[in-house]
């Protein structure tokens, strides 16, 4: 992928469901339009500081798997299984089933009186349908799915132009139409653990910047690339979402903010007259392609851990036909599907936010330690000492005033993390092999015995049943 490839896929990642729906979220915990609109402002600002820290690491440590590659460059094979667990448990299939869920609420929310909530068993069906489709895609070409990114751009593109452009016009023509702008600041949020997540909320909507930083390998010149494509992609989106929410409010009170289930689709009925069905129908397909964009980049962190032994040796293989990671997908898809058990979006938010925080305060950790530790090393691209050392501090901030805030939330991914930790001491040995996974799939497994057998024949089995071959390596 060239610049324009990698400006084309940030944006349609970044750009996907979150600036429909969590701008209800950010508007609860902050209280007030006017702390909303700052939240939106500095979660931007604060996304393009984690960028420009991880762009850095993606030029020094040029190897597919975003944090798992740079967790395990500075501090080892331990922190490593806990960041790629972390990934591959909670951030991974939970921002996968956020954008599955929109799509499904934003097809479905049509067919429903009054913007009632739709039902959860066809929200879940059509969710696990978007899911399987995008994976047997991604699965089939990676230029049919570099190509349905490009295509999806454009309507993406065309309803934010039109939210933008009419909110706008409303603005400008009356302002006194719109009670939101009365009195901004009041209501505001007053205790730190609410803005906190309120944070959470709108970083969130900048989320999947660093989904890059997981396909390196695949980029064309990422000293070039990289530096470029996170500077423009999230300068743009910052200015588009913050005039996007100033056009919702010019239409929107904040109490219609609150009370509605899509915020887009409100908007839409109230100025959109006759084409207020085209609403749902192209934040769907923008929803779509973010997803999309998460399957092509997330399968390729399942495929480094496995080639590193922390995952079954299955998942490392390519498929002889069309070079895609195809076990990994498949597992990866797998893992999404089993997370449909919960249609609560908001409380998916902020269990996958504070996960993400957690693991991007390691990584620029890292970031510090490897300057400190390794200073030969060839870095093309050095980012300000500063941009790292503000972002840590505040991603400690986010990480712990959630735990007053959202303890059950926070309580559970702690859980799931802990029990990586259980697994990587009891499980995993010394060597960056995996015993477990030895058991299961590595052909190489030592043991003469019944496990040894039957690892070699799942091995061949997923060969077989994918047409799969090991990655060929100099």
């Amino acid at each position: 992928m060239g610049i324009v490839d990698c400006i084309v896929f940030t944006v349609g990642i970044v750009s996907g469901s979150g600036i429909f729906i969590s701008t209800r979220g950010v508007l609860e915990y902050s209280g007030s339009v006017g702390v909303s609109l700052l939240v939106w402002a500095f979660s931007g600002l604060l996304s393009l500081m984690g960028a420009l820290t991880y762009t850095e690491l993606a030029t020094m440590i040029p190897e597919s798997g975003g944090a798992y590659s740079y967790v395990r460059a500075a501090f080892g094979d331990t922190a490593a299984f806990l960041c790629m667990w972390t990934s591959i448990t909670i951030e991974d299939p939970t921002t996968r089933v956020i954008e599955a869920l929109t799509f499904a609420n934003y097809v479905l929310q049509p067919f429903f009186p009054s913007h009632s909530q739709p039902p959860e068993v066809p929200l879940r069906l059509l969710a696990a349908l978007v899911i399987v489709f995008l994976a047997w895609l991604n699965i089939y070409s990676v230029k049919a799915s570099l190509f349905l990114q490009k295509a999806i751009l454009a309507p993406k593109v065309l309803i934010l132009v039109a939210i933008i452009s009419v909110g706008l016009y409303r603005l400008a023509l009356d302002p006194t139409t719109s009670t939101s702008f009365v009195s901004p600041f009041v209501g505001s949020s007053k205790t730190a653990p609410l803005l906190a997540t309120a944070f959470h909320q709108g970083l969130y909507t900048y989320d999947g910047w660093d989904n890059l930083n997981m396909v390196v390998e695949e980029t064309k010149n990422p000293e070039r690339c990289f530096p470029v494509v996170m500077t423009v992609s999230l300068t743009v989106i910052t200015l588009v979402y913050l005039i996007t929410n100033v056009a919702y409010y010019a239409v929107l009170s904040p109490s219609d903010v609150l009370l509605s289930p899509a915020v887009a689709v409100t908007f839409g009925d109230r100025v959109f007259g006759v084409v207020a069905f085209s609403v749902p129908v192209l934040v769907a397909i923008s929803t779509a392609g973010a997803l999309n964009g998460q399957t092509f980049c997330q399968s390729r962190v399942v495929f480094t851990a496995a080639r590193h032994g922390y995952l079954p040796s299955c998942l490392a293989l390519i498929s002889i036909i069309n070079c895609t990671p195809v076990p990994a997908i498949v597992f990866m898809t797998c893992f999404s599907l089993i997370l449909l058990v919960t249609t609560d979006i908001y409380v998916l938010i902020n269990y996958v936010s504070f996960s993400q925080n957690l693991s991007r305060l390691l990584v620029t950790f890292g970031l510090l330690i490897l300057r400190y530790r390794r200073p030969g090393w060839r870095r093309p691209f050095k980012v300000w000492l500063v941009v790292p050392v503000v972002y840590l501090v505040v991603t400690v901030v986010l990480v712990v005033l959630p735990l007053v805030q959202e303890p059950i939330t926070v309580g559970v991914a702690l859980a799931v993390i802990t029990l990586g930790f259980i697994i990587k001491i009891v499980f995993v040995g010394p060597s960056s092999c995996c015993c477990c996974c030895c058991y299961f799939t590595c052909p190489t497994f030592s043991s003469k015995g019944t496990l040894s057998h039957l690892s070699g024949r799942f091995y061949r089995l997923v060969q077989i049943l994918f047409q799969a071959l090991p990655e060929k390596r100099e």
